[in-house]
């Protein structure tokens, strides 16, 4: 069953009632909220009959936010005779709020049959959901492990207009929800958990997960690429307190407001684009002369009159008390310093490939992405990577799901020869 959503007069009745209740603030524009919708209804299912689970809109209830002390969303509350026993934040998986729940959760019964899987697929974006539909369809035995929901990091993003066959475009979340469907309707399963460890030498391939351990002949690693940080001092602890790294996700919390955005990439551009059209000021900083970004982001970028830019510049410090209040910035040329007065800063330098849990398994390159050529395939046999963790020369929806189709067809023939 889905979690129930309410107004802040039903919360605040359910907790002075004193019975335990988990409540979700969440606003529909948030891309991690709709990310987390279903595995946080998934545990509303779990916990029928001991926990009353509830959502709030934080959008539709005026100053709920400073009321209830909510900086970032989504931020999942527990309450237990009438009061707060704590908080999760931003939870990257399912397996994050159980974690988070333990001591009310009974222990999972785990998944360990001797099953064994043609196919197992590691991450659910663009590239595992193109390998699960390709191996479905030439009727392998697969099984999906997504630790959040169906896109990956495409599911950040607002709107998709370069992938083919939308021509109005497509938000992330749909096209990643649309991508699911079409694998699962040809028997893929997904199973929403978070994989811990991998053993991807042996025959039978092992993967340990917070659901219990799974076997499979071959290994797909679709897990994707996570946002580079700056690196600075307090830029951790500033997460959400005016340091963001997804405009599509916490943009909106920034109408009439100035904010900066640090890098010239697409993502970059995009980035302020979005948030053109929501707050005063956007100030864009970047370590070059001109924008890396494709031309079709320059003249919109350009065009827009509350958008400055700010070249050859690099941000050397962040400025806070207990949140951000401005920037260090210097001209890399002229070595002048200048700060800056923003209310928030949106940080888009590139991304860092999510490979910690093969980087003593599988050969990587300078830069951390696995080392595989066109075929997809690692140093090890029946392993692939596709999507934004291998080494490549292009990352975009269009390319991973060209990885997928070749993995599940290199897998094939893996598997007819083994």
């Amino acid at each position: 069953m889905a979690a129930k959503h309410i107004d802040e007069n039903q919360l605040h009745e359910l907790i002075q009632s004193g019975k335990t209740v988990l409540a979700d603030f969440w606003a529909p524009w948030c891309g991690d909220c709709r990310r987390i919708e279903k595995p946080y209804d998934e545990i509303a299912d779990e916990l029928s009959g001991r926990v009353i689970v509830v959502k709030l809109n934080v959008d539709e209830i005026d100053g709920i936010r400073q009321r209830e002390d909510i900086r970032r969303i989504p931020t999942i509350r527990l309450y237990e005779n009438g009061a707060s026993l704590g908080q999760i934040v931003e939870p990257p998986a399912k397996a994050d709020i159980e974690e988070f729940l333990k001591d009310l959760l009974p222990e999972k019964e785990k998944t360990q049959d001797d099953h064994v899987y043609d196919m197992a697929i590691i991450g659910g974006g663009p590239g595992g959901y193109t390998a699960a539909l390709y191996a479905a369809r030439a009727g392998m035995d697969i099984v999906l492990l997504e630790r959040l929901s169906a896109g990956g990091q495409m599911a950040l993003t607002h709107q998709i207009d370069n992938y083919p066959g939308f021509t109005d475009g497509i938000g992330g979340i749909e096209l990643g929800e649309q991508m699911k469907n079409q694998a699962e309707r040809f028997g893929a399963k997904t199973v929403s958990a978070d994989v811990k460890k991998l053993d991807l030498a042996a025959k039978n391939k092992i993967i340990e997960t917070s659901e219990g351990t799974f076997q499979s002949k071959t290994v797909v690693i679709a897990t994707g690429a996570n946002p580079r940080a700056l690196g600075l001092p307090a830029e951790e602890d500033l997460i959400g307190l005016g340091v963001h790294y997804c405009a599509a996700c916490d943009g909106m919390f920034y109408k009439g407001k100035t904010v900066a955005v640090v890098g010239g990439g697409n993502s970059a551009a995009a980035d302020a684009l979005l948030l053109s059209r929501v707050a005063e000021k956007v100030i864009v900083i970047h370590r070059r002369d001109a924008l890396r970004a494709t031309k079709i982001y320059h003249e919109p970028l350009m065009q827009a009159k509350n958008v400055e830019f700010l070249w050859d510049s690099r941000v050397e410090k962040l400025l806070h008390d207990k949140k951000l209040t401005g920037l260090s910035v210097k001209n890399i040329k002229t070595g002048e310093e200048t700060d800056l007065s923003v209310d928030g800063v949106f940080i888009s330098i590139g991304r860092k490939p999510a490979t910690e849990l093969v980087k003593d398994q599988l050969i990587l390159d300078e830069n951390g992405y696995i080392a595989s050529g066109e075929t997809t395939e690692t140093n090890l046999p029946g392993v692939y990577a596709v999507g934004d963790v291998r080494a490549k020369l292009l990352r975009q929806v269009v390319t991973a799901v060209s990885d997928g189709a070749v993995a599940s067809h290199m897998a094939e023939t893996y598997l007819i020869n083994a």
